[in-house]
């Protein structure tokens, strides 16, 4: 177990769907770790996206969680509830002039380039009705994973100025989850290997704030074939909160624990309980994606 301690991590998902089995490992990965380092498991719903997120998946999802043995040391935090706190933090931009106006449509970007070129620093646009872009100044390129180690990002994508509210008013993820870490204390964040090229920024924003950047720990993509990763938008089948044992099994195989030492016939509060001691974070194959096929409930985690 590595020395570092840590405070508190969190899992965060978002209410478009029930959770799949790609959602439960990095929700099983983020609280096996903050149980190893007696910091809390805080859960947050990111439910800023009002046309794709539903209120009724959110019950869905905690009582997933719950059948799991994975239950939160916190009030639940929804991100639907917290437009006010977001405003100040865009206020805190503003004053330090990181942030600008923006009216550039999709396709007027696509036009001028493959990532936004930041056309719109200098016109001095009004804020209203026009999306708001954070000023992305002198972001570092490399960072330090907990897993994949050293890392260096060359993707414009990951250095051009990020839109921190539409222009209808709705604030983005990149805003959100970030005022939302910093104000939970959040000092270790565990999710997947898609966004390592993102942490970059994530780290510059935290910055911007003032405010010291967590730890990072990305774990491989459960993925059904390759590129195509376990997600609401691949279709992937909701977890079957039945075969809770069976599931958090799967989860731990693909953590990197030993198949036959993990404990039989067991209840899910036991078998996580035995997983915190079980479980080190350098089991974790390094390496971007699983895959994990899936077959009458049972998710088989393959290697080769």
């Amino acid at each position: 177990m590595m020395k570092q301690r840590f405070k508190a991590t969190r899992f965060a998902p978002s209410p478009t769907g029930p959770l799949h089995f790609g959602s439960l490992v990095c929700a099983v990965a983020s609280y096996l770790f903050a149980k190893q380092h007696d910091a809390r498991w805080l859960v947050r719903i990111e439910d800023i996206d009002k046309q794709r997120c539903k209120p009724e998946n959110i019950d869905d999802i905690i009582r997933c969680l719950h059948a799991h043995g994975l239950k939160e040391d916190g009030p639940i935090v929804l991100q639907s509830q917290r437009s006010e706190l977001y405003k100040e933090y865009i206020e805190k931009l503003k004053t330090r002039q990181l942030i600008y106006a923006c009216d550039c449509s999709r396709k007027m970007i696509k036009q001028r380039a493959r990532y936004y070129d930041g056309f719109c620093r200098e016109r001095n646009l009004l804020r209203k009705n026009n999306a708001l872009r954070f000023k992305n100044l002198d972001c570092p390129r490399t960072f330090s994973d907990l897993h994949f180690q050293i890392q260096h990002t060359s993707l414009p994508v990951a250095h051009e100025d990020p839109v921190l509210r539409r222009a209808d008013g709705q604030y983005n993820y990149n805003l959100a989850m970030i005022v939302d870490d910093i104000e939970q204390g959040i000092d270790l964040v565990v999710r997947g290997a898609d966004l390592l090229d993102q942490t970059p920024l994530h780290q510059h924003l935290f910055t911007s704030f003032d405010a010291p950047a967590p730890a990072y720990f990305h774990i491989p993509l459960a993925v059904h074939s390759k590129g195509v990763k376990y997600a609401k938008q691949s279709f992937s089948p909701a977890i079957n909160n039945k075969v809770s044992s069976q599931n958090l099994a799967s989860c731990l195989v693909f953590l990197g624990i030993p198949i036959e030492t993990i404990p039989r016939h067991e209840s899910v509060d036991t078998l996580i309980a035995w997983a915190v001691s079980a479980w080190q974070p350098s089991l974790l194959a390094r390496r971007k994606e699983i895959a994990v096929i899936q077959s009458n409930d049972v998710y088989s985690p393959h290697y080769s």
